[in-house]
């Protein structure tokens, strides 16, 4: 259970977290991870140590982890099992949303196993970012990933502050 002082002030929900595993020989480390997003909001979120939690999933299925530091900033690991990256990310992200908000450049599939899975993945970030948020924090969701947490989030949560950023070419 998260304790009042593992709470924060200002909280980024993206489908990944900033960082990724690097293994040398029998030591893991965590490194930022590279990318547009990591490089804008990095910044913003190291200028308010102990106020800022990330939450998004580790890149790595069938293991637990414990939400940890880097450079200040609490990652919150979402946990998603390898059938779940499939229905949620490769299906219903990938294959369903990516080409209806990319001009259609590939056909969309549907089926109600990707949504199911859709649904249940945005209700976990939900439940993440509604235990970690103060009052009156500030909440920021990013991508089309994650389109039903501000919804979803709000029902629970009606003090926080959301916003929505859709990273994609959508009118």
């Amino acid at each position: 259970m998260t304790s009042p002082t593992d709470r924060s002030r200002l909280l980024v929900l993206a489908n990944r977290l900033p960082v990724r595993r690097v293994r040398t020989g029998d030591r893991s480390e965590w490194e930022t991870s590279p990318g547009g997003l990591v490089a804008a909001l990095g910044p913003v979120l190291e200028s308010h140590p102990g106020e800022a939690t990330w939450i998004g999933w580790t890149g790595i299925t069938g293991e637990h982890h414990d939400p940890f530091r880097v450079d200040g900033v609490l990652l919150d690991p979402v946990e998603m099992s390898r059938g779940e990256v499939q229905l949620f990310y490769e299906g219903f992200c990938n294959s369903t949303l990516w080409p209806l908000y990319h001009d259609s450049i590939i056909r969309s599939e549907y089926h109600r196993t990707w949504w199911d899975a859709y649904v249940t993945i945005n209700r976990r970030f939900t439940e993440h970012a509604a235990r970690r948020a103060e009052p009156d924090a500030v909440v920021w969701v990013h991508d089309y990933q994650l389109q039903m947490v501000p919804a979803m989030l709000r029902a629970v949560r009606p003090d926080v502050r959301i916003g929505l950023f859709l990273h994609i070419p959508f009118p």
